[in-house]
């Protein structure tokens, strides 16, 4: 067997990108914590705009504050009426925030000025993620020109919720299939969150977008080998619970929470399998791999239930 969800302990819910009234949110650290932590999450980590910051303060043996910034690359363009305004965010998470080195970002729209950045980032102990490519209305052609990236943002609640384009499936896809590699996240993005008097925005964008970690304990160095290794699903809603590929039969198996739809894609703009149901009736699903494998370099599994909601396990490739 082999285990597609790389199982290493128990899981723990996260949401990777947050921003505080550090910049542009509109709660306060400790104010996330709270809330994300009421709402069964045990990992946040904190990526306010070109603003690095730990949050150390706040750990706890129930919730671990991943220290993080998001940092972007923009210009407006004058030769061009109206004025047309590029944008590229990524995020980076220290690996050890002890001894991560952060470097303030050059804001210019640019590939080699972005790829540049992303490895000296690296090199300096970051892990790195391309952030809502729809809203910051890339073209395929300047997303699959970065590299370096660890992880890929393939839905964004924030953009969703306020702007109708959270949806970086399509970018991502396109990514995969010029073969190269990420793994796929699901994130908040969270701005609004609590009014002044404490209630909670009618824009509120927390609580949509989040990844499942499977690590051995609840610490800075576990996470970090999860993230860097692939071990979590993305999700803004569906629960996986197992997925893995039977070796003596050649099937992919699946069980997960109730939902209405899985496709295994690859490559092809036509999917390579698909499993429909009549209602939220599917919870184990066995797919034969010999078709797929037969004109597919890899697979990328999506499941959707009834109410629209949708998770997605990482990319498997068969090399």
């Amino acid at each position: 067997m082999i285990d597609l969800l790389k199982k290493n302990g128990p899981w723990f819910k996260a949401n990777l990108h947050c921003h505080t009234t550090l910049s542009d949110g509109n709660m306060t650290a400790a104010q996330v914590k709270d809330w994300y932590k009421s709402h069964g999450y045990s990992i946040v980590a904190f990526t306010d705009h070109s603003k690095f910051c730990w949050h150390a303060e706040l750990e706890d043996q129930e919730f671990l504050p991943v220290a993080g910034v998001e940092a972007a690359f923009t210009c407006l363009d004058l030769n061009h009426k109206p004025l047309k305004y590029k944008l590229c965010h990524i995020n980076f998470w220290a690996k050890d925030p002890a001894t991560a080195e952060y470097i303030p970002e050059e804001p210019t729209y640019d590939v080699g000025v972005i790829n540049r950045y992303i490895a000296a980032m690296k090199k300096k102990g970051w892990l790195c993620g391309l952030n809502h490519p729809a809203w910051s209305r890339q073209s395929t052609e300047e997303v699959n020109g970065i590299t370096g990236i660890d992880t890929f943002e393939v839905y964004n609640h924030g953009s969703f919720k306020l702007y109708n384009n959270g949806d970086g499936q399509s970018h991502y896809s396109m990514y995969l299939a010029e073969g190269k590699r990420a793994w796929a996240t699901a994130v908040d993005d969270n701005h609004a969150g609590f009014r002044e008097d404490g209630t909670i925005s009618v824009t509120d964008d927390t609580l949509g977008g989040f990844i499942m970690m499977s690590m051995p304990q609840l610490t800075y160095a576990d996470f970090a080998d999860a993230l860097e290794n692939g071990r979590f699903y993305a999700s803004t809603g569906p629960e996986i619970k197992e997925f893995y590929i039977d070796e003596e039969r050649d099937m992919l198996v699946l069980e997960c929470s109730p939902v209405q739809r899985i496709i295994v894609s690859g490559v092809h703009t036509v999917k390579a399998a698909r499993v429909d149901a009549d209602g939220d009736t599917i919870t184990r699903a066995e797919i034969p791999l010999a078709p797929v494998r037969e004109k597919e370099p890899f697979i990328f599994v999506q499941l959707m239930d009834s109410k629209g909601n949708r998770a997605y396990p990482q990319p498997y490739w068969f090399d």
